[in-house]
């Protein structure tokens, strides 16, 4: 029998796309990954795509491409599921590359947590589980972008979607007998329509972390600093922390410097981007201070109280009982965030009313009520 990584097909030219993307259109689904590097840059720099189709393995050499509108019209088609694993750095490749997200799209890493075998399994283990082969990690932070590949990366990346198209059925088998291959199917396309969402800058302060902290006009200060700081990294090709780091924004936020001597004694703040960036922040910070009441974020949720905290924990506790009792890991079928939410607004987060409201949502809601 032919070893199917032997017989790999490398794609460096746009006809060879064409004629493959021919052959695909007629696989029952596409297993798809990507390699790529993202070391000084904003975006990923997509260094090979490996697609899995009809027990045959295919890496594509994005470098000399210059006409994906076939490939395009696959990853758009609704007919022919997409299989990855752990999709969000995956995503952000193709929206790179071809400004659009797979559809339908099924991570097996959701899959797998769905189906009782853990929340956030890594592909060495998901493959050992389920195939009880060992996977070598050898090549995950090798030089992508380097030519010609060496046999070493090309067995890699080739094993990658090897293994996705022999799990990707074993999957469907135990959602299916479980009833939870709906699930899978609704979770991740909740997924893709969040990556096709519009980007708004003016929401990217809401990442960083002890927000609560910083009163309105802080917050609003550390909006429009964050929202500058992702046009300017955006625009360079720069990672956000090449401009500011999260804590330095926080610290700016709170402090509210107005010129760069005040700026300097930041210590987050490094002297070179006092020189760059200093003039542009005082007049960011000038801007949030002198901005209307009204135009200022409502205050961040703070810390839940003690009491609050013993509920939490209670809710939690009714969660991953539910969660033991249908085989789902206890992460995915409630998130922190959402308990939380309950019991901050007394309502169900979108993330609860879905198929997990009739299984989870609406005990919980009851529960909260209960105890008020």
């Amino acid at each position: 029998m032919t070893d199917p990584v032997e017989s790999r097909v490398y794609i460096d030219t746009d006809a060879g796309l064409l004629a493959a993307c021919k052959k695909w259109a007629t696989a029952p689904f596409l297993a798809i990954d990507t390699e790529f590097i993202r070391t000084d840059t904003f975006y990923p720099i997509a260094g090979l795509l490996q697609v899995g189709a009809n027990d045959e393995l295919y890496l594509i050499d994005p470098l000399p491409i210059s006409d994906w509108s076939a490939f395009t019209d696959l990853l758009r088609r609704s007919d022919l599921p997409k299989v990855i694993h752990s999709c969000s750095e995956d995503l952000e490749v193709f929206q790179v590359l071809f400004q659009c997200v797979p559809q339908p799209l099924l991570d097996t890493q959701i899959g797998a947590a769905l189906a009782g075998m853990g929340g956030g399994l890594s592909y060495q283990r998901l493959v050992m589980d389920c195939l009880g082969i060992h996977v070598e990690k050898g090549e995950t932070r090798s030089d992508w972008l380097r030519r010609p590949l060496s046999e070493s990366q090309c067995v890699y990346a080739a094993l990658d979607v090897l293994f996705l198209q022999r799990i990707y059925p074993i999957l469907c088998k135990r959602l299916d007998e479980k009833g939870a291959l709906a699930w899978w199917h609704e979770d991740c396309a909740a997924i893709t329509a969040q990556a096709e969402k519009p980007l708004v800058m003016s929401e990217y302060y809401q990442r960083i972390k002890s927000l609560w902290k910083l009163s309105p006009r802080q917050q609003y200060i550390l909006q429009i600093l964050c929202a500058w700081r992702e046009t300017e990294a955006r625009s360079r090709n720069i990672p956000r922390g090449r401009v500011l780091k999260d804590a330095a924004c926080f610290e700016i936020a709170r402090q509210s410097p107005s010129d760069n001597n005040q700026l300097g004694r930041i210590k987050e703040i490094s002297p070179g981007s006092v020189r760059r960036y200093g003039e542009t922040i005082a007049e960011l910070v000038a801007e949030g201070r002198a901005a209307d009441d009204g135009v200022l974020p409502p205050p961040a949720a703070k810390p839940l109280t003690p009491s609050q905290t013993q509920l939490y924990k209670l809710m939690k506790a009714l969660a991953e009982r539910v969660a033991d009792e249908i085989g789902v890991a206890s992460d995915v079928l409630v998130r922190k965030r959402d308990i939380e939410e309950i019991i901050r607004t007394g309502s169900l987060p979108t993330a609860l009313n879905t198929w997990r409201k009739p299984l989870i949502g609406v005990a919980l809601l009851e529960f909260f009520e209960k105890k008020q």
